[in-house]
């Protein structure tokens, strides 16, 4: 009787320690904006599969995933935001396009890793207009804002992510 209480008391133990592991892989809390739509889309797992080059008929209404290219043969719209010599060479990128565009305003885009976000219209990346991370949240990684000015297509480019897919969501801030 007396090996029990100390396999109970480890057994315990491990239990909690695994839920506050969980716990915090988990914790998509302490952004910098509201991220509840993206976690939930990202979570469902019914993401829409595309290539690197896709066209969207419209904006997603659910997470993306993008197969990207090796980072160093990979063909951009527009040249990246981020310097050349920061994509690793066993990174990936890659992008799609919306030919409809977007309506005017503010939009976030998110990755569920690590990555260069940058979001092109008319030839010119958008300068962002805000950046969150949370190292914790085991479904999104970083969040980037960009206002889109007006009519047009728009293009979402991923640089040097470490996975050849990445999920992405793009949606309308709130």
């Amino acid at each position: 009787m007396k090996y029990h209480r100390p396999l109970t008391t480890l057994a315990l133990g491990l239990a909690g320690a695994l839920f506050c592991v969980t716990s915090a892989s988990a914790d998509c809390t302490g952004f910098k904006w509201p991220l509840d739509t993206e976690v939930k889309w990202l979570k469902v797992g019914d993401d829409l599969a595309i290539k690197s080059g896709a066209e969207l008929p419209a904006a997603p209404t659910k997470a993306i995933a993008l197969t990207l290219q090796p980072a160093k043969s990979a063909t951009m719209p527009v040249a990246p935001g981020v310097k050349p010599q920061a994509v690793g060479n066993d990174t990936f990128s890659g992008w799609f396009t919306i030919p409809a565009g977007l309506k005017p305003g503010l939009y976030q885009v998110s990755l569920s890793t690590n990555g260069w976000i940058d979001l092109a219209q008319g030839g010119t990346l958008l300068p962002s207009k805000g950046f969150s991370g949370q190292q914790k949240c085991d479904v999104i990684h970083k969040s980037v804002r960009f206002v889109v000015p007006g009519a047009g297509p728009v293009s979402v480019q991923v640089s040097g992510a470490p996975s050849e897919v990445v999920r992405v969501t793009l949606s309308r801030a709130k």
